[in-house]
């Protein structure tokens, strides 16, 4: 699973760019998002359910890349529940 860390959470709702998602779903794995100390598990089967709020495609600060963001709700999990492989 590939790993992705947010440096903001605006409404609930935390922002990914679209190229990571296209090349999880490419490559059938999940997103694990880490936010401060929490982390959330996005499975594979809904990465294509995310929504997209914004309508702009913004430039990356390197290269001559432009990427949209997808949001999802932020629900991080239970530190005492342990991840199943």
């Amino acid at each position: 699973m590939k790993k992705v860390k947010v440096k903001k959470i605006f409404l609930g709702l935390i922002s990914i760019r679209d190229y990571i998602i296209e090349k999880a779903i490419g490559k059938k794995e999940g997103i694990i998002v880490k936010y401060q100390n929490q982390e959330m598990i996005i499975p594979y089967e809904r990465l294509k359910n995310g929504t997209q709020f914004h309508s702009r495609k913004f430039q990356s600060k390197f290269g001559n890349k432009t990427y949209e963001l997808i949001d999802f709700k932020f629900v991080p999990n239970e530190t005492n529940q342990k991840r199943l492989f």
